[in-house]
């Protein structure tokens, strides 16, 4: 299991995406916005097409809300 981070600082909004065109065996992973410790700020992180794993679904990073924290979650794939 990857290990998360934890901030005070919450996520701006997810930046909209022009998806280029899909590809065959393979699924789109949404941008997200990545905490960067050296400029104290998100930073977003672009999109891409990852190989699909047969028997499994992309789970894609996110953050999740713990009281005043926020805790960033890194896309898996999960079964």
């Amino acid at each position: 299991m990857a290990v998360g981070i934890s901030i005070s600082v919450a996520p701006p909004p997810p930046r909209f995406e022009r998806l280029p065109p899909p590809r065959r065996g393979y699924v789109w992973a949404p941008g997200y916005w990545r905490w960067s410790p050296h400029a104290h700020r998100h930073v977003w992180v672009d999109g891409g097409w990852l190989r699909l794993h047969p028997g499994r679904h992309y789970r894609p990073a996110h953050w999740v809300r713990h009281g005043q924290q926020w805790r960033f979650r890194p896309g898996y794939w999960g079964r």
